[in-house]
């Protein structure tokens, strides 16, 4: 099977990247990393989901080479429909962070609880639940990254206000970070 010129230099610079990868370095312990983020979001409500756009930040401290602790406050806008749901999300999460920090591209699974603030429709309604993140993190040096990350936030508990009790979140962003 003969391969388009155009994957051919594709396959061969992803090679080169691969062998050439150095260590990662991850928030090591007792390190701190400051991100933002923006990206694609999906807020819904039932079987009914907006798309729209997220911006967060988040802080980070490493509690050893595998594990750190993260607070993650987001926020993301969907544009007025006549289906309702939420047309504003403000999340703050608290959880902790697995990474495998072997090369230069650092794997990652994050794990917490969001405490959200929904708005939309003349209404407001907090919740709580459970979040969960996957992605992958690119060390452009020893202090800055880049990532890919995907994070999905499931309200499981009405706190106040009116709605719905399965209210979910999910989005997917690139994320800029800086290690001190």
């Amino acid at each position: 099977m003969l391969v388009h010129p155009f994957q051919g230099r594709l396959l061969a610079n992803l090679a080169i990247l691969g062998a050439i990868s150095g260590p990662a370095y991850a928030a090591g312990t007792g390190e701190k990393q400051v991100a933002a983020s923006v990206g694609f979001a999906l807020a819904g409500s039932d079987a009914s989901a907006r798309p729209g756009m997220q911006a967060s930040v988040e802080a980070t401290i490493g509690f050893s080479d595998a594990w750190a602790g993260n607070v993650v406050a987001s926020s993301s806008w969907q544009p007025e429909s006549a289906s309702g749901g939420p047309r504003h999300l403000t999340a703050v999460s608290l959880g902790v962070v697995y990474s495998l920090d072997a090369v230069r591209w650092v794997p990652f699974l994050d794990l917490g609880f969001s405490l959200a603030d929904l708005r939309g429709n003349g209404a407001s309604s907090q919740h709580l639940g459970p979040r969960a993140g996957l992605g992958v993190e690119y060390q452009l040096s020893r202090r800055w990254t880049l990532a890919a990350l995907v994070r999905f936030d499931y309200f499981a508990l009405r706190l106040a206000g009116p709605g719905s009790t399965h209210d979910w979140w999910a989005c997917a962003a690139l994320r800029i970070g800086r290690v001190f």
